[in-house]
């Protein structure tokens, strides 16, 4: 069983001292105001996420570190070995009482417990092991809040009505103290997580090539019917002069992805001209891919990739594009003044509840040949019919009634994913109520955030080539921002290393990591060394140009 190492920091709500998280639990005692800091379920599930998944994949002595807020959290891999004489440690995973763990070498012992279930964290198995924690935080809590205020004079107990009468011992007068506390914060305890779902992930086994989520600005993303799905983004372009005409040069990017993330086709195209004209939309029908752009449309294989055809852009395809058109259920429809029309096939194949929906804003086919439609009528319902002819109906309301913004997707399995506001709701295959998957920048949902529903959870793809997938229940299931992990270095290699490449290795990590530019660093350097530099010389050049005043007004005087 493999276990995470966790040290949590903090600060007191109350009076902002640094207060030690070292038990997990939803209530922290502050030492020094002697008040109760809460840290709900969901604030512990926004800690514990990246560290659950970074963890498998982190290199031994690796310790990385998360932020929310004012609570800090730094995780590391670790072995389940005694804190003493470093032996091993063979917790039972069947134990569910909070005896302590001795150790069968020098008899230390070490307190060890079940998660608890009040507090359920996604990824994380029911049968995970807390070992090392604080056991004496929550019975000194309970102590100091179960024990009676005492006489400040003679130190016996008082009641409520001796608090207002006096002490019935000495007579003194109703003030009464609490047991002392501690005026010093403890220090920091590493707490351990073990658990079976973090055995070490090598990151020889990625199937995800370098560079693959290489992109400037969010992409377009279209399901496949199989599970696997096509992006078409714009790489990082760059400047060319030639004839003394700068233009902006990008590389289109369309790639078709197995469910697996393993590369199913790749198309670069060097384009030229303003970003916003080169890729303007992307769409799947079935066993074509159509890419929209500035020059016209191009629909291409979805198995390969080959161009089939090239077509100026006309109205109907930007239509589609926008969700005003659909070919779905062997149907082709149309949103007509807030109904849906069909154009051609036999109506019967759709739900007479959607047919009869008004204020229809968007119909769009779904993997596998469904159709969704998006209406604003008594609330923003979202339709979804299956292949079969099925229909789920989701009721959306948003706060202000308005549809910008909102996004949904279904996967080929009948997951449905919606975006709004920043916040991600799912339902499973068969549910017919969504339910909070996401929720604000905390969970790392931003505004150009593009949605994609997979059959095990939800994508989401952003400027800056992020793109994370989540489980429905929000557990971080892929993370291409630190994926793949870096080579492991031995200690041959390091020592053959110059020390400043080290530095500088270690400079460029440390503003990746605080989303910095490589240049900024440097240049504030320069500019405060600069500045450090020039201030012996400027007071230099003050103080010789008074006394050359000085010396210049007494020549005069004296000339006079």
């Amino acid at each position: 069983m493999e276990a995470l190492s966790v040290t949590m920091r903090g600060r007191c709500q109350h009076c902002q001292a640094m207060l030690p998280i070292n038990r997990v639990d939803t209530k922290v005692l502050c030492s020094v105001c002697g008040t109760s800091t809460e840290i709900t379920g969901r604030v512990w599930q926004r800690l514990l996420r990246e560290p659950l998944y970074r963890g498998p994949r982190l290199l031994p002595g690796e310790v990385q570190r998360v932020q929310d807020m004012s609570l800090s959290l730094e995780f590391s891999r670790s072995e389940l070995v005694c804190r003493a004489c470093r032996a091993p440690l063979a917790p039972s995973p069947r134990s569910s009482g909070h005896a302590p763990l001795s150790c069968g070498s020098c008899g230390a012992q070490h307190a060890c417990r079940r998660w608890p279930s009040s507090i359920p964290i996604a990824g994380l198995d029911l049968g995970a092991i807390l070992l090392g924690e604080d056991a004496e935080a929550a019975d000194e809590a309970a102590e100091l809040d179960a024990a009676p205020p005492a006489c400040a004079q003679c130190n016996a107990a008082l009641d409520e009505g001796a608090l207002v009468a006096g002490c019935e011992r000495c007579g003194a007068v109703p003030h009464g103290k609490r047991p002392s506390r501690p005026s010093r914060p403890p220090a920091p305890v590493t707490w351990l997580v073990a658990s079976e779902r973090l055995a070490p992930i090598s990151a020889h086994t990625a199937v995800v090539q370098e560079g693959l989520f290489d992109w400037r600005e969010a992409p377009r993303v279209a399901p496949l019917d199989d599970g696997g799905f096509v992006l078409l983004a714009l790489a990082r372009g760059e400047l060319t002069a030639a004839r003394r005409i700068v233009d902006d040069v990008h590389e289109r990017v369309a790639v078709a992805l197995e469910p697996d993330l393993r590369v199913r086709w790749l198309r670069r195209d060097r384009v030229s001209g303003p970003a916003g004209r080169q890729a303007l939309g992307l769409s799947c029908e079935g066993e074509r891919v159509v890419l929209y752009a500035g020059e016209g449309h191009e629909v291409l294989d979805a198995a390969t990739g080959a161009s089939l055809e090239k077509h100026a852009t006309s109205s109907a395809m930007v239509a589609a594009l926008h969700g005003r058109e659909a070919r779905a259920l062997g149907l082709h429809v149309r949103v007509d003044r807030g109904r849906i029309a069909v154009v051609q096939g036999d109506s019967a194949a759709l739900p007479g509840a959607v047919l009869s929906r008004r204020g229809v804003k968007a119909v769009r086919r779904l993997p596998g040949g469904g159709l969704g439609v998006l209406s604003r009528h008594r609330g923003v319902r979202l339709d979804v019919v299956d292949p079969r002819g099925a229909l789920r109906t989701f009721l959306i309301n948003p706060r202000d009634g308005s549809l910008d913004g909102l996004a949904f997707s279904v996967s080929a399995r009948g997951l449905v994913a919606v975006l709004y506001h920043r916040r991600v709701w799912v339902a499973r295959p068969g549910e017919e109520e969504l339910r909070p998957c996401l929720d604000g920048s905390a969970d790392r949902v931003w505004r150009d955030s593009v949605l994609l529903a997979a059959d095990d959870g939800v994508w989401l793809f952003e400027s800056g080539s992020g793109a994370r997938r989540y489980a429905p229940d929000g557990a971080l299931l892929f993370d291409a921002e630190i994926y793949p992990r870096p080579k492991r270095r031995g200690p041959g290699q390091l020592a053959r290393e110059p020390a400043q490449k080290r530095v500088d290795r270690a400079r460029r990590h440390r503003l990746a990591r605080t989303s910095k530019g490589e240049h900024e660093l440097p240049e504030a350097a320069r500019g405060e060394a600069a500045r450090r530099a020039k201030w012996p010389l400027r007071a230099l050049a003050w103080l010789l140009g008074r006394t050359a005043l000085l010396a210049l007004g007494l020549g005069l005087g004296t000339g006079t």
